[in-house]
């Protein structure tokens, strides 16, 4: 059962990158993410009645809120990135994030320590990041420096969130915690969406309205589930190890749905990028 909810996950998080890349050639980048949200927030407090748990927010824990902000920080120059770069490169950059939550644990929590396999998957990683960017540097791919960037940002929001929820919100219910997060970032996204006029995307378009869909109730949504279920009935060290698989699902999902190019740099990169999440993950010096 391990192998099936690990394989789904990272298969569903993956195939979430070409549907989010569709999404953003017919949507513009924030109105996508709080419609998204807003799809997300109503199926996930529906799951919380079901599970009949505590739905409010905690009293007297301003870093709940802070949390959400942070967590919500990583869409605003995640999804415009994405819009310049590709699918599959957006999805390696993004799983940059287990590397830097790795680096910022081994500074803010004294528990965590580098041992020499998290030093090689960090090498590996980088190089990864190199072979990548040279793809541009050498005149091909059809991108550009500025999308990658905005997406290795919102990788590192994403990381300094994780430390943050990780140091403050322990205990919290994670159905609780993404689904304020969700309505929060419905607010903050359609606020900056109005700044260029708020527009309705045309959902009778199946694009449209398939992909949208498929990120809030299945990218988001469903996957939580599954995600709380290995977290809590495997140990965490056995499921982080395979988050590798999330970049190289995206990346070869990209390549078969939107025929974006699978050439040298693209599966070098990704290749080192997915070993050095891999040995980093699975360094047993971690915490010791």
């Amino acid at each position: 059962m391990f192998y099936v909810l690990i394989g789904a996950v990272t298969f569903l998080w993956g195939l979430s990158f070409p549907s989010i890349k569709v999404g953003l050639g017919l949507i513009e980048p924030f109105t996508f993410i709080w419609i998204r949200s807003l799809i997300s927030a109503a199926l996930i407090f529906s799951i919380i009645a079901y599970r009949g748990t505590p739905w409010k927010p905690p009293r007297g824990r301003p870093a709940f809120w802070v949390n959400t902000i942070l967590h919500n920080l990583l869409f605003v120059f995640v999804y415009p990135g994405a819009a310049l770069t590709t699918s599959g490169r957006t999805s390696v950059f993004v799983y940059t994030q287990p590397l830097i939550y790795t680096a910022l644990a081994a500074y803010f929590i004294p528990v965590e320590r580098l041992g020499p396999r998290s030093i090689l998957g960090f090498a590996a990683a980088f190089g990864g990041i190199v072979v990548l960017f040279g793809e541009k540097l050498t005149g091909g791919g059809n991108y550009s420096f500025l999308g990658d960037g905005l997406v290795l940002i919102g990788a590192f929001c994403w990381g300094v969130q994780s430390i943050y929820l990780r140091i403050n919100l322990q205990g919290i219910d994670p159905f609780r915690i993404t689904a304020w997060t969700q309505l929060v970032g419905i607010l903050m996204f359609l606020i900056l969406a109005s700044i260029q006029g708020i527009h309705i995307p045309d959902f009778t378009n199946p694009l449209v309205s398939v992909n949208v869909a498929y990120n809030g109730l299945v990218g988001t949504g469903i996957v939580m589930v599954l995600w709380v279920r290995l977290l809590a009935n495997y140990p965490p060290s056995r499921v982080s190890a395979f988050m590798f698989l999330c970049p190289v699902f995206g990346v070869f999902l990209s390549g078969l749905i939107l025929a974006e190019p699978l050439t040298a740099y693209m599966l070098g990169g990704a290749a080192l990028v997915a070993a050095g999440i891999f040995l980093v993950n699975t360094d047993k010096h971690r915490g010791s």
